[in-house]
């Protein structure tokens, strides 16, 4: 049982120490959709009154990505992250 807690601690520190930030994310989306990407994070950012357009909750172990939900821009759950590695939510 003790083996069993010891791991399982150590997979939620591991977690918890790769769970990717904001700018991991912005970076992931630069690369996966390019310039594209690019201008739509900087119009994002735009349309959010100079607060960041891609916002962050954070789980300790996973992160949610998501825009808008500031009166301007109805939000939007962008993706979810665990470990590093980003999964786009599912609409």
């Amino acid at each position: 049982m003790k083996k069993l807690l010891l791991l399982l601690a150590i997979v939620v520190a591991v977690f918890a120490f790769t769970n990717p930030s904001e700018a991991d994310f912005r970076e992931h989306v630069r690369q996966k959709q390019g310039i594209a990407g690019s201008l739509g994070l900087a119009v994002a950012d735009l349309f959010s009154g100079g607060k960041g357009g891609i916002k962050r909750d954070n789980y300790l172990v996973a992160s949610r990505y998501f825009i808008g939900g500031d009166g301007m821009i109805p939000r939007e759950d962008l993706a979810w992250g665990v470990a590093g590695i980003f999964f786009d939510a599912k609409k």
